[in-house]
């Protein structure tokens, strides 16, 4: 027969908060991450409500820091767009 032996489980919880941060998403995932269409992604990225997306290898990729700050509540994301500025008369 075996010995007992120590195991340690991991929680989801613990595996959420050991995980590593998120770097750069494809259009697919950030639209899963947002909870919108894939097509709402690319609306946004026109209109500057999320960052430009670069280009790794031959892939489409969205630095998410970047999008985090953008999508911040209170962000200046807004007041650095000299168009957007000027639309409101600011």
């Amino acid at each position: 027969m075996g010995h007992a032996r120590d195991f340690a489980f991991t929680t989801p919880a613990q595996a959420v908060a050991d995980a590593r941060p998120i770097a750069y998403v494809s259009a697919d995932t950030l639209a899963q991450l947002l909870d919108v269409s894939e097509t709402t992604i690319w609306d946004w990225t026109r209109k500057s409500v999320l960052p430009r997306p670069v280009k790794i290898g031959g892939s489409t990729r969205w630095k998410w820091s970047e999008v985090e700050r953008k999508l911040k509540p209170g962000s200046t994301a807004e007041n650095d767009d000299p168009i957007l500025r000027a639309s409101r008369g600011r």
